[in-house]
């Protein structure tokens, strides 16, 4: 409400963005609310569709009842007509006695028996045997199969309907073996009579109202059932609906006779029929027909309200929220010269000011956490460069007094040249870079005093670098403590000799540069080596520093995170590092 006050007297364009969804939406409302009070003194009511929904949830579950009936009478067909026992009587019939042929047909009785009763659907079952020329009833067994009756296979040839009409009756029909057959016999069939008692009685609970019926049909209309008497032509027309429609349930409002009928109907084309409950609409619709132009006048305002919420919808909220949107991806995008104005004075209006006063606060903290960022980097750079120790001076300086107890002359000169370079280099700190020379040749002074040391015991292969790579500039100490962490770690408790190599070696697509220290140590084993790596790619700050993580983490920091330290086993043996450097752009 804070907002509103500010605008009192105000154009309706000048009004806060909530009082005019307010209106927006009374403007919609308020019409409906009309007609509908209108609608309600008049009584109107949904009848018609209750009254379909009853309809279809009564065909539907009738149907789905008479469909379960059905499907069990289909599978006890096909149980009977693949029995072993019958299938094995009429192949071994005429090697039985008569006797035995006595015994089996009793049997296969009792089956038809148990057939008959196993469904109150079924009326009668009959047993068709072509070899012994029976007819196999539950109460009954003939001993002569008629033309008439064999003329059922003309008929299942002519249609492969589940349900066929027979002497008048609703018949299902199975043979074996299955086919068709035109001048011979199966070797037996199986015909099973329904009770069409059972099914107009379930029709006949279907009812309510005075005038409605439900008819069951074939769906090629060759047959139907009713559950009351009305006239077979009116019940014809009736069940056209289901064969003219291709939905395989469906309600409608059909016309026969003159009159109208509100029908529903649900057909199983599994089973071949189709239930159709209807009944006439007057009955049920009249008391509304004069509520129908209400409910078109209803529809026609609710389309004209839509089309003019949704037009004021646009002009006040849609327009600008799409200018915030396009001032958002541009933001997203390091544009941050945005800036949004509004001609209305309302919550819009107040969006555009605190966006605008966003990116202003964005690229106040952008600058102060780049120009931090790079005040940290300096600061952490000089902390790590002030961690590396030359520990081994203890050893140097202990292997300088015993070449001048021995009056090494020439040693001890070349011992203190190479340990004053070494002590020279590595307390210089005007410069937080070096050349690339710089640093191979300090590294290489490191291994001469290594191999001054240990003499035979410790080899050295030192390939040169590429003199186009000399003069790059890199940062200070990055060679000498891989060659010192290959000696530590993998050469001085070395039982045989030593082998320490340095290589060169570049990407001929990338044009990464790697300078690659190798030992050939055996006191690292392959799971120190994967934790050693797996801590190269960790990221936690309160890591313990050692020199090879000191090393990777100021490349990583001064080239980006796919440079630094790879480390992998050497073909010698030992562990090998690769100093990845990117390629230098040359002009």
């Amino acid at each position: 409400m804070r907002f509103m006050k500010p605008f009192a007297g105000k154009n309706l364009l000048s009004i806060g963005l909530y009082p005019k969804i307010v209106l927006v939406f009374m403007a919609a409302i308020v019409p409906i609310l009309i007609v509908g009070s209108l609608l309600i003194v008049n009584g109107e009511k949904t009848l018609r569709r209750e009254i379909e929904n009853s309809l279809s949830s009564r065909v539907h579950f009738y149907t789905a009842e008479l469909s379960t009936a059905l499907e069990h009478i289909v599978d006890l067909k096909r149980e009977y007509i693949f029995d072993e026992d019958i299938q094995r009587f009429t192949t071994m019939s005429p090697v039985m006695t008569d006797y035995e042929r006595s015994v089996e047909v009793r049997a296969i009785q009792k089956k038809i028996q148990t057939l008959k009763s196993s469904s109150a659907y079924i009326e009668d079952a009959a047993l068709f045997l072509a070899s012994e020329q029976k007819i196999i009833r539950p109460n009954r067994i003939a001993y002569t199969i008629t033309p008439e009756d064999a003329a059922i296979h003309e008929l299942m040839n002519r249609k492969a309907a589940p349900i066929l009409v027979w002497h008048g009756k609703l018949v299902q029909a199975e043979r074996f073996p299955t086919g068709t057959y035109e001048d011979e016999l199966p070797a037996y069939w199986l015909v099973i009579t329904l009770n069409e008692r059972k099914i107009k009685s379930i029709l006949s609970r279907m009812l309510t109202e005075n005038g409605g019926n439900a008819i069951l049909s074939g769906l090629e209309s060759d047959w139907l059932l009713s559950g009351d008497d009305s006239n077979d032509r009116f019940q014809r027309l009736m069940t056209e609906m289901p064969q003219s429609h291709p939905e395989a349930s469906g309600r409608n409002v059909t016309t026969v006779d003159k009159r109208d009928y509100i029908a529903a109907y649900e057909r199983s084309a599994e089973l071949g029929f189709a239930l159709t409950l209807y009944m006439p609409e007057e009955l049920v619709l009249k008391p509304l027909s004069g509520y129908q132009w209400w409910f078109r006048i209803l529809i026609a305002t609710a389309v004209v309200i839509v089309l003019l919420f949704a037009y004021w919808i646009y002009l006040f909220l849609q327009r600008p929220l799409q200018r915030l949107v396009r001032a958002f991806r541009k933001v997203s995008e390091g544009s941050f010269d945005v800036q949004l104005k509004s001609r209305s004075r309302d919550e819009i209006d107040y969006f555009y000011e605190q966006f605008n006063r966003m990116v202003g606060t964005i690229q106040s903290l952008i600058r102060d956490v780049y120009e931090q960022g790079l005040r940290s980097q300096r600061a952490e750079l000089k902390h790590l460069q002030a961690q590396i120790n030359p520990h081994f001076l203890y050893n140097a300086y202990y292997r300088l007094h015993r070449m001048a107890q021995d009056e090494d002359t020439d040693s001890v000169k070349r011992y203190t040249r190479l340990l004053g370079d070494y002590l020279k280099y590595i307390t210089r700190n005007g410069r937080e870079e070096a050349t690339l020379k710089m640093e191979a040749d300090h590294a290489r002074t490191y291994a001469d005093i290594l191999k001054m040391r240990f003499r035979d015991k410790l080899s050295i292969e030192w390939e040169e670098l590429p003199e186009d790579e000399e003069n790059r500039l890199v940062p200070k100490l990055i060679v000498q403590p891989i060659v010192e962490n290959a000696f530590v770690h993998g050469l001085e408790e070395l039982d045989g000799r030593g082998v320490l190599r340095f290589s060169v070696a570049r990407d001929a697509v990338s044009g990464t540069l790697s300078l690659v220290v190798e030992d050939n140590g055996n006191l690292l084993s392959d799971d120190k080596l994967a934790a050693l790596a797996e801590r190269l790619q960790s990221s936690a700050e309160d890591i313990e520093t050692t020199g090879v993580l000191n090393v990777h983490r100021r490349l990583a920091l001064k080239f980006g995170p796919e440079f630094g330290l790879r480390i992998s086993r050497s073909e010698l043996g030992g562990m090998r590092v690769d100093i990845r450097l990117p390629a230098e752009e040359r002009g």
